[in-house]
């Protein structure tokens, strides 16, 4: 006698299935998620490039209201941006074709978690498609994906050239505490 029960893996697969789409329908039914696009599909990670001071995981923690440190954060990269400095912290701005800038990318989780992201870059930032490379550790790409970045939105004359220090604001936020 055979036993036609499915296969383990393809039990699991209907689960989830199943309860994505519990998930989505009690989404789309008790808010506007379907309306401002959140949830995405299940299957698509939605990643945002991190450039300043959300790059520091106690940052990004506070920003998101979250006890935990954060889960996915990997090294990334973005080409065709340059750097500018609105005070002391970075604006994302359009640059030359092969200029690239050096950040984190971040896993969004849920549209909350991008909500409070938009409060805390303010309205100087606004938010923009980008093509992201995840870097290995020699600094290779492994490979590219599709995410967003807060790209400045403030008036040229309040830029100024300048690079931002990671380690630097760390420092000098640490001591501006002490005050």
């Amino acid at each position: 006698m055979s036993d036609k029960r499915p296969s383990r893996m393809l039990r699991r697969f209907l689960e989830y299935n199943d309860s994505a789409d519990a998930l989505r329908h009690s989404q789309t039914a008790s808010d506007n998620s379907a309306e401002d696009g959140w949830p995405r599909d299940p299957s698509q990670r939605e990643y945002c490039f991190f450039y300043g001071t959300l790059m520091d995981p106690h940052t990004l923690c506070q920003v998101l209201k979250s006890s935990e440190r954060p889960r996915i954060m990997r090294r990334a990269r973005v080409t065709g941006f340059e750097i500018k400095l609105w005070g002391p912290y970075p604006a994302l701005l359009d640059g030359e074709p092969f200029r690239s800038v050096d950040g984190m990318a971040y896993e969004i989780l849920s549209k909350t978690e991008l909500d409070r992201l938009a409060a805390y870059e303010t309205d100087k930032y606004q938010l923009t498609p980008c093509s992201i490379d995840l870097l290995n550790d020699d600094d290779s790409v492994e490979k590219t994906i599709e995410g967003v970045a807060f790209m400045g939105d403030g008036q040229q004359d309040e830029l100024r050239e300048g690079t931002f220090d990671l380690k630097q604001w760390k420092k000098e936020k640490q001591l501006g505490d002490l005050d």
